[in-house]
């Protein structure tokens, strides 16, 4: 544990393998992600209000799996500069990202639909 702390762990450019533990969680995490794109791949076919949000929650499932797959590939072929740790960083980082840029579109949907429940009570009682 001492070791994520450590500036050699996150840099070093030929590490060795994840151990047991650590592949299972991340397998698991990747499966949560597929399950997760496959849910908003059935969701995002049906029209509503939260169609553009759960197509961007199936894009982000999806290009994330694929990254996942490929991080978790080139640490079990042990691929010198590909399976260094600091890209599993980079990845954290840019889904992060990804994440709170979904959640201002989601913000920004629920302040339209606020707006439209405010029109239309405006609008029932003009003649």
């Amino acid at each position: 544990m001492r070791n994520l702390l450590t500036f050699n762990y996150w840099f070093d450019l030929s590490p060795s393998s994840f151990i047991y533990v650590a592949q299972v969680i991340f397998v698991a995490f990747l499966l949560l992600l597929f399950v997760a794109g496959i849910f908003f791949m059935i969701y995002k076919r049906k029209k509503g209000q939260y169609k553009v949000l759960s197509e961007k929650l199936y894009e982000f499932s999806f290009v994330n799996l694929f990254i996942g797959f490929l991080l978790f590939f080139f640490d079990n072929q042990g691929v010198r500069f590909f399976s260094a740790r600091f890209w599993f960083l980079v990845w954290i980082a840019i889904m992060i990202y990804w994440l709170i840029n979904i959640l201002k579109k989601f913000g920004k949907i629920i302040i339209k639909r606020e707006e439209r429940k405010k029109q239309e009570q405006f609008k029932k009682y003009l003649p």
